[in-house]
């Protein structure tokens, strides 16, 4: 289903707010720490005083720390930005319980929360979610699948436990090659099946040719292609895949995307980051003191870009109006 008819253009914003790790190191059942909550809430509450709503799609070891569980009680403390958040739900498996393994490493398979087995997927997203529902007094409704890995088990999952948004999908892309979840022929259609609001995250072929994007963005498998014709038309025509993100892309990236997006008849966007790289040292993105100032001026600056260049106007992920007929 496309959402063109639709306007003026929404954005929800959706921070994956998780534990820090060795982003290149694996995954290891023991790195729950989270010491970035007091710099999360900074950026909430500047959120917020701007007009802009947040989804904070929480896991199990920032919502069990001590500075996550802070970060939430200073969000419910103040009424103003309460009222501009929405806590969902974010499973990252390898530490997530009930453990299968206590301590060390899992495979790169079991990262992925929809390779695990029902009972499996099951039980680490109830746990999540009692955890979520005790600390911030709210049953979360929005899921999104640790690393994108939703499986044929999901949206059963999230119907017996009452969900009715998932942001797992991934346009475009393509994680076999590590056992995830193969999304090229998804674009950014919003969709709702089994009861089950599907919101992808915004992503986008970009191109400074308005025939290209729209070529590649209604016809998504095309792009993966490895025929000689597709190869030459990306290069020629510059074709690249963008997401909306701080994370890897510049401003202009960011607002090139959700422009020419907008113009092909997409209106509600999804702008998504980690929570770790709102500190310095913590992901790939953020490694100083300088690059943390520059992201987070990015990502203050699209806000108030989209709001007033493009007249948009903010909501939660729950506040998509398909939500109520949920």
């Amino acid at each position: 289903m496309t959402d063109g008819d639709v306007c003026p253009p929404k954005l929800a914003i959706v921070i994956h707010t998780e534990e820090e790790f060795d982003w290149g190191g694996g995954f290891n059942v023991d790195a729950t720490s989270v010491t970035h909550g007091e710099e999360l809430f900074e950026l909430v509450q500047s959120l917020s005083l701007i007009g802009a709503k947040t989804t904070l799609a929480m896991d199990y070891p920032f919502v069990n720390s001590v500075q996550g569980q802070r970060c939430i009680a200073n969000i419910k403390a103040s009424k103003e930005i309460s009222k501009k958040v929405e806590f969902g739900a974010h499973l990252h498996p390898w530490v997530n319980p009930p453990f299968e393994k206590k301590s060390g490493f899992i495979p790169e398979q079991l990262s992925y929360p929809g390779n695990l087995d029902y009972q499996q997927e099951r039980a680490k997203l109830a746990e999540l979610t009692n955890i979520i529902t005790e600390q911030t007094g709210t049953r979360p409704v929005t899921y999104l699948a640790g690393r994108y890995g939703i499986g044929n088990n999901t949206q059963q999952i999230l119907n017996e436990l009452e969900y009715k948004i998932d942001v797992s999908i991934s346009p475009f892309a393509d994680y076999r090659h590590q056992h995830g979840p193969d999304f090229r022929n998804f674009n950014n259609d919003i969709s709702l099946e089994n009861n089950i609001l599907s919101w992808p995250h915004s992503s986008a072929i970009v191109s400074p040719f308005s025939f290209v994007r729209n070529y590649f963005n209604s016809s998504p498998t095309s792009y993966s292609s490895e025929s000689l014709f597709i190869k030459v038309l990306k290069k020629i025509f510059r074709a690249k895949l963008h997401r909306l993100s701080p994370e890897g892309f510049s401003l202009t990236d960011m607002k090139n995307l959700t422009k020419f997006q907008n113009t092909l008849g997409q209106t509600y966007f999804i702008l998504s980051f980690h929570s770790p790289s709102v500190k310095a040292g913590l992901t790939p993105y953020v490694k100083n003191d300088r690059e943390r100032g520059e992201f987070i001026e990015k990502i203050l600056s699209f806000v108030n870009w989209f709001e007033e260049s493009m007249n948009g106007e903010f909501i939660t992920i729950d506040e998509h109006p398909l939500v109520r007929k949920l």
